[in-house]
């Protein structure tokens, strides 16, 4: 079966478990959990065409799961966990279930990730809604022979986050007095934690975070035409600006504290959203 075609299927294996439609899409982090009402699961190894179905070691933090319910009276869809670059997946694999939320009818996708402060005008704890983006990896899952049923060929990021999804999201840490950011964020390759001579490179180039994923899944969403929005998590600052060296246990912790504001956070843009 071609890609498309497994996208297609696994879109429609996945009906079957929820079959009302889905209105919105959540993808979490690492140690970002999200609680739905009318809470029904499946969980990934279960999905014969997933790619990550037959790994056991995945990264911790991650449910490996999907969980369908509802917030705000909208169907959600919550990808509790992802596939990394780093753990040895293609760029495609990486990006294949941003296809299928688009095959499964989203009106929009809102993506969670933890990661790591370089802006010192950030604090471990906050919370960022992207503006932009900067690759620092050289490879992506548009390249290869493109297939029109998924997308153009070239994709125009002058806007990679969907100015309705962001508007609202911060018209909602208003309402609700939460501190959200905007940034630049970095997608750095992994799994090593950065060194700080690369901390003051992406410094310079631009970088107010910089993480291991989520920029994959965002220029699959661009391909797709599905709108999506970012909220990236600072479990920690980044190398050589924090004193102390990094610990995944440490992210996994921040990123749990984190959780609350960022539920109330969804929850009140949902509310809003058409």
């Amino acid at each position: 079966m071609t890609y498309y075609e497994n996208i297609v299927e696994t879109a429609n294996y996945i009906k079957k478990y929820f079959n009302e439609p889905i209105d919105y899409a959540v993808v979490l982090g690492s140690g970002i959990t999200l609680e739905l009402e009318e809470q029904q699961e499946l969980g990934y190894e279960a999905i014969p065409l997933f790619p990550g179905n037959k790994r056991s070691n995945h990264v911790k933090g991650h449910a490996n799961k999907l969980t369908f319910g509802k917030i705000s009276g909208k169907n959600v869809l919550v990808l509790n966990g992802r596939l990394h670059y780093y753990e040895g997946y293609k760029m495609k694999e990486v990006a294949f279930m941003t296809y299928v939320v688009k095959f499964l009818g989203a009106k929009g996708l809102f993506i969670t990730n933890a990661c790591g402060a370089i802006n010192t005008n950030f604090t471990e704890g906050d919370i960022v809604c992207l503006d932009d983006f900067i690759s620092l990896v050289s490879n992506n899952p548009l390249m290869g022979e493109n297939d029109p049923r998924l997308g153009e060929r070239f994709v125009d990021m002058t806007t990679p986050f969907n100015p309705y999804l962001v508007d609202n999201l911060l018209s909602s840490a208003e309402k609700l007095d939460i501190k959200l950011h905007r940034g630049v964020y970095g997608f750095f390759q992994g799994p090593y934690f950065e060194t700080r001579a690369e901390i003051q490179a992406f410094k310079t180039m631009g970088c107010d975070l910089v993480g291991m994923s989520t920029v994959p899944e965002v220029i699959a969403a661009n391909h797709a035409g599905l709108p999506v929005a970012v909220l990236a998590c600072a479990t920690n600052m980044a190398t050589g600006i924090q004193k102390k060296k990094h610990d995944h246990e440490h992210v996994l912790k921040t990123a749990q504290k984190i959780s609350v504001n960022l539920k109330n956070l969804l929850i009140e843009t949902l509310k809003n959203l058409d």
